[in-house]
């Protein structure tokens, strides 16, 4: 054999050994021929590493060499190709798509459900840990949290909504989830509808992942309307004006292409383990649907209130003797949220321990107690909550204008206040508060003894549905209780939640009725059978009733409605203009888009002239015309045209986003 021969072949036996290598190790290789114009020799490209090197010439004179530590090696063809060589792969073109095990088990869950509101409620389980938005059970709750008939919600109540999930209001926001749900036009949208878009959302984040294959007219709205993505100095990044963003697929094709471009210049180890990589999941997504980036902790209700808020039972719900739903999950407040919160109560009857106080501990909460009325106002400013258990004698640590004075002024900042009383006369301490902030007092000793059940509050022997009777459809009503003959000089401030067994008004909440109550006031709690704190007495629904009871009075929800923190004080509302934009209704801008549009209004005013300003708020640019009342959107491709005006309003500052 001559040496030219020698040397082929030693090189062909090497390709053949990591050839065979890499197919005992599930790597695939694959081999091209090309033809050179200054060459009548065939070349194979192969990606094994040698260690040495060695040089050849062959018969016309071109020098063959493989290199250590190289990824190529140019060899000439022998006649017999070997045994275990594979089909040749074009790697000009895009590898196709590679079904991985992710893939393989989102398709095949989705396909195992046929019905369409099914499949778009197991979205949110798909994504499993990457999903960090409210389930759609989650989402139902915090919309009838708002809604004020239970069916729909406008502009105002979706900012609430969203403000509620952690996010913020923005007027481009709410416009834009206004003009995908609301086909009819009328400013509304239903909770299906709403549910259906987070759902969406849920959608593309999933797409996002590589969890779902990319649709053909798969492409980003070139609105951007609701993201949160900011630059590094804190502004909102935005598109350029009438820009049309690319396609995700046309980016990923491209990116692909140039992957496979790549290989082939580079002759990687092998062109299918190429294209595995270049289909597997993106190590970063820049931009993802905001709805489901991660926020703060307690940033969001969900963090407090749980999925069941406001119902009453479930099918297929394990029950207790008293036919009430087992379990903390149907409780109002979510189990060790509230480590933050301090409940201070105030014992000025203290004949037995209180059953309720581990109850309150289980959702986290600390409890400070005061046994004279000079240590209960002087505890006031340091909690969030006020538990008062009337006594029936004055201690003269106080006098009653003190001690009424105090609570007010804890009342007028946002604290809530749990009022107790009992049979006639233990009603002293919480008839000198319900006095001075109604004008309403409890009296008489009538029997209880009785459980009341779910309906009408107004009804003898009934509790209506609300936030503090979550998770209850009997609730017992105490053993000798007193009762309010008449609450009309409270002007709607105060509604009844339950009846007595002789069908006397015997439990009162505060209204959440914005037009009835100041929005800086706290809310309240007036029960009139406080022996079934007690142990002994300890019977049907009380501990969720006590729990649920002091979770409502937080007044979570309507801070969240406000913009303001969770905790502290909520100051008092101020007048202050207010632009609107109509949508079917009136709605608010947004705090800061309201701010932007003031100021181009109050500089139309010194030069009335040019009636066109130009306003910037957030991601969009708009033309205002003050002389007309209207507005046009200027970097909406459509140039969306609507009718503005300015209001006075009573608002409270919001303090956050």
């Amino acid at each position: 054999m001559s040496t030219e021969q020698q040397n082929i072949e030693s090189i062909t036996n090497t390709d053949v050994a990591t050839e065979a290598t890499n197919t005992a190790t599930n790597t695939t290789s694959t081999s091209t021929s090309t033809s050179t114009d200054n060459t009548s020799a065939s070349t194979s490209t192969t990606t094994a590493p040698t260690t040495s090197s060695t040089e050849s010439t062959s018969s016309n004179g071109q020098t063959t060499t493989a290199a250590a530590n190289t990824t190529t090696s140019t060899t000439v063809s022998t006649n017999s190709p070997p045994n275990n060589k594979r089909k040749e792969v074009d790697t000009t073109q895009p590898p196709k798509y590679i079904e991985t095990r992710i893939r393989k088990k989102a398709r095949e869950a989705l396909d195992l459900i046929s019905n369409t509101k099914q499949r778009q409620a197991s979205l949110f389980n798909l994504l499993g840990n990457d999903y960090t938005g409210p389930t759609e059970q989650q989402l139902e709750m915090i919309f009838r949290l708002f809604s004020r008939n239970g069916k729909t919600i406008g502009a105002d109540e979706l900012k609430s909504v969203i403000r509620a999930m952690g996010k913020r209001p923005l007027t481009r926001r709410i416009d834009k989830i206004l003009n995908e749900c609301d086909e009819n036009g009328n400013g509304t949208i239903e909770m299906d509808e709403f549910v259906r878009y987070m759902q969406k959302k849920a959608m593309e984040k999933a797409k996002t992942l590589g969890l779902l294959g990319e649709s053909d007219d798969d492409e980003e709205e070139n609105e951007g309307g609701d993201t949160d993505e900011e630059k590094e100095d804190g502004t909102p990044k935005k598109r350029a004006a009438n820009a049309k963003p690319k396609s995700k697929k046309s980016t990923k094709k491209a990116t692909t292409t140039a992957a496979a471009t790549t290989t082939t210049a580079a002759a990687t180890t092998a062109t299918a383990t190429t294209t595995t990589a270049t289909t597997a999941p993106p190590k970063s997504v820049m931009k993802q649907p905001s709805f489901f980036q991660p926020i703060k902790k307690g940033s969001s209700i969900v963090h407090y209130y749980t999925e069941n808020a406001g119902t009453h039972i479930n099918t297929n719900v394990e029950l207790d003797q008293y036919s009430n739903p087992k379990g903390v999950e149907h409780d109002l407040g979510v189990e060790g949220a509230f480590t933050q919160f301090t409940i201070l109560i105030g014992r000025f009857y203290s004949a037995s321990d209180l059953e309720c106080i581990k109850d309150l501990k289980s959702k986290g909460f600390q409890i400070v107690e005061a046994l004279t009325q000079k240590d209960f106002i002087n505890k006031l400013p340091q909690s969030d909550i006020a538990l008062i258990i009337s006594g029936y004698v004055n201690d003269n640590s106080t006098t009653e204008q003190e001690f009424a004075d105090k609570v007010e002024e804890y009342h007028k900042v946002g604290k809530g206040l749990f009022i107790w009383n009992d049979n006639a006369p233990y009603i002293l301490q919480g008839n000198w508060v319900t006095k001075r902030l109604y004008g309403v007092v409890a009296d008489g000793n009538e029997p209880g003894k009785q459980d009341l059940t779910l309906g009408n509050g107004l009804d003898k022997q009934h509790f209506s549905s609300h936030l503090v009777t979550s998770g209850i459809v009997n609730l017992y009503e105490g053993v000798t209780i007193s009762s309010f003959a008449d609450i009309t000089p409270a002007n709607g401030k105060l509604e009844v939640l339950a009846s007595s067994s002789q069908g006397n008004k015997i439990m009162l909440v505060s209204s959440t009725d914005p037009t009835k109550v100041d929005a800086n006031c706290g809310r309240v709690v007036i029960d009139s059978g406080f022996t079934k704190l007690f142990a002994q007495f300890f019977s049907a629904g009380t501990g969720r009733y006590v729990k649920n009871c002091c979770v409502w009075l937080l007044a979570l929800d309507h801070r969240f409605r406000l913009g303001v923190e969770v905790s502290g004080e909520i100051e008092k509302p101020k007048e202050v203009p207010v632009w609107q934009y109509l949508h079917g209704t009136w709605n608010d801008y947004d705090n800061d888009a309201s701010k932007v549009v003031e100021e181009a209004y109050q500089e139309w005013l010194t030069n009335p002239y040019t009636d066109v300003r130009s306003v910037k708020s957030g991601a969009w640019a708009y033309q205002i015309d003050f002389k007309q009342n209207k507005q046009t959107n200027i970097q909406h491709f459509a140039h969306k045209i609507r009718d503005i005006r300015r209001v006075l309003k009573n608002v409270v500052k919001p303090t956050i986003n």
